[in-house]
């Protein structure tokens, strides 16, 4: 195990930062994972004693150096067997590991219903792309929209409208067929902006805007040595919000006409994948710190303040390279973390296995999943 320098605290790329893996070992939480030439995958630790970077540790090497919970040796398992360095793949990861109960029963039932909660998402998303598209074409959908959608009655007549759809786009309908679905893949975890409910990225952005306000009020009004800490994690969410946004923007402007992302499939499809992929990898973390701050702002002050050395420790900043900013505001930006960032007092049992921390960071976990489905719980 090393300690880096701050390239690695202030990283380029957001594969440079890697994957944010949910951990529940209280020393391994919000540790991310990536690729690496020599060890296959690395874990980057952040530093507990507060100093600048984050401990490397080759990923067969974490069980001689951390004691895991069981849910964490499941989780670093599959991790390594898919190769789990992309926010979507660890995700995936994630949940599966969730679904065992592993992580106990609270979470296990949160990812089930997270998982329910995305497939009617895509299925949403897949039935507005279809009508969008008839509607673009002048086709009427009144009939479609009489059956139950994914019946078997209802995959043959949207195989045989888009049919007549490819008469219009100078395409075979099963190849229009094909893109709706997999445009629908790449946009369910966005979802689209004439939606009845967000999806679960667009969500975030705006509840990342309200904690950036929250934590920002918070360090205007508290006297402690906290405060500069809060009002640094409220600039973080900030840029992180307003380049969210951005690309919220653009990825909308580029499905808006779907008659021109089924024609110009290839370079569209493209434009599309690439936004939804930078928005996952901006948000990656954030849903766990958004829990944090609920949970203590829920509790007392004293929870607050507490709560802000763990915050800033997994804070997700924006890379030097994915910052869309002049190069000043660059360079003030990459400053701030030497002002800012707080000296967490180091834990002299970091490493041990705490059953009482596990049980916070699992119910942490819990909540975070829960949290993803709060909107499809009250729409459903």
């Amino acid at each position: 195990m090393r300690g880096s320098s701050n390239s690695l605290f202030l990283p380029s790329t957001f594969e440079e930062r890697g994957a944010a893996a949910p951990f529940t070992t209280p020393s391994l939480a919000l540790s991310r994972v990536r690729p690496d030439e020599r060890h296959g995958l690395v874990l980057l630790m952040p530093n507990l004693g507060g100093a600048d970077g984050a401990y490397v540790v080759p990923w067969a090497a974490i069980g001689d150096v951390i004691t895991m919970s069981v849910h964490d040796r499941a989780l670093h398992e599959e991790v390594l067997a898919h190769h789990a360095v992309t926010p979507a793949t660890m995700r995936r990861a994630a949940l599966k590991i969730a679904r065992t109960g592993l992580a106990g029963p609270k979470a296990a039932h949160a990812a089930e219903l997270l998982l329910e909660a995305e497939e009617a998402q895509r299925a949403e998303t897949h039935l507005i792309l279809i009508l969008s598209l008839l509607g673009a074409l002048g086709l009427s959908s009144r009939q479609l929209l009489t059956l139950k959608p994914a019946s078997r009655e209802w995959d043959d007549l949207v195989r045989a409208m888009l049919l007549e759809a490819g008469s219009h786009l100078l395409l075979d309908g099963e190849t229009i067929y094909r893109r709706i679905g997999e445009l629908s893949r790449i946009l369910a975890p966005v979802g689209l902006a004439v939606a009845r409910r967000d999806g679960r990225l667009r969500r975030l952005t705006v509840e990342l805007a309200a904690f950036r306000n929250s934590v920002g009020d918070w360090s205007r009004h508290d006297p402690s040595e906290s405060a500069p800490h809060a009002a640094f994690a409220s600039e973080v969410a900030d840029l992180t919000a307003r380049i969210a946004a951005g690309v919220l923007g653009r990825l909308d402007k580029t499905v808006e006409d779907i008659t021109r992302v089924v024609r110009q499939w290839d370079k569209q499809a493209l434009l599309a994948e690439r936004a939804a992929a930078r928005l996952s990898w901006l948000l990656d973390g954030w849903d766990y710190i958004l829990a944090m701050w609920s949970a203590a702002m829920a509790a007392g002050r004293p929870e607050q303040r507490e709560s802000l050395p763990q915050i800033m420790r997994v804070l997700p900043l924006v890379p030097r390279d994915e910052a869309e900013e002049a190069e000043a505001e660059r360079e003030r930006r990459h400053d701030l973390p030497q002002h800012k960032r707080p000296r967490v007092t180091a834990d002299r049992h970091a490493g041990q296995y705490d059953i009482e921390q596990v049980s916070r960071y699992e119910a942490l976990k819990a909540e975070a999943t829960e949290r993803a489905i709060m909107i499809e719980k009250t729409l459903g």
